[in-house]
């Protein structure tokens, strides 16, 4: 594992239905889950909820010295907490991830994973995850949802596996391999 700058690796994606989306890197366990699920010697994780515009990401790397100041940091977290959000409707229809895994040999495999709203669908996943453990499905150790539970675990919790040339699901629910 190495570090990279917050905003960094700034994608510009046309998602399967045609809209277009920014993400950009930020530390995220689907960096970790990606690495392992692939096997690929490098990985590279982006969000849509990472920092895309110019000035944002110029000023992240700055500001994230500054809240690695302690006191710093409680002020920062304290003050987010009084922040008062406000409802507002969907960007879109879908919530989208999207990996791509390139080999050494060049051989490249892009997809993606189709879910309704992305916090219902992470609820979901933890929901299947606890079902799954309470009817003993899992086994000792430490894993990442998908290693413990399978790809079938996305589809499960209402995730769909797409491909970008077809638009319709993958063959066996998988995107790497």
């Amino acid at each position: 594992m190495t570090t990279s700058r917050l905003g960094a690796d700034l994608q510009n994606l046309t998602l399967p239905d045609g809209q277009q989306a920014k993400s950009a890197g930020a530390p995220t366990a689907e960096l970790l889950a990606a690495q392992r699920a692939s096997k690929a010697p490098s990985v590279t994780a982006t969000t849509a909820m990472a920092p895309t515009s110019p000035v944002m990401r110029a000023v992240a790397p700055a500001a994230g010295r500054l809240l690695s100041i302690e006191p710093l940091r409680r002020f920062a977290v304290r003050r987010m907490a009084k922040v008062k959000m406000k409802d507002t409707p969907r960007p879109r229809r879908h919530s989208w991830g999207h990996a791509v895994v390139t080999w050494p040999d060049g051989t490249r495999r892009e997809g993606w994973l189709r879910a309704d709203d992305g916090m219902h669908y992470t609820a979901s996943v933890a929901a299947a995850v606890a079902s799954g453990l309470a009817r003993g499905e899992g086994r000792p150790g430490a894993y990442t949802p998908g290693a413990l539970f399978g790809a079938g675990l996305a589809e499960r919790a209402g995730g769909q596996f797409l491909l970008p040339d077809t638009a319709r699901p993958a063959p066996g629910g998988t995107v790497l391999g």
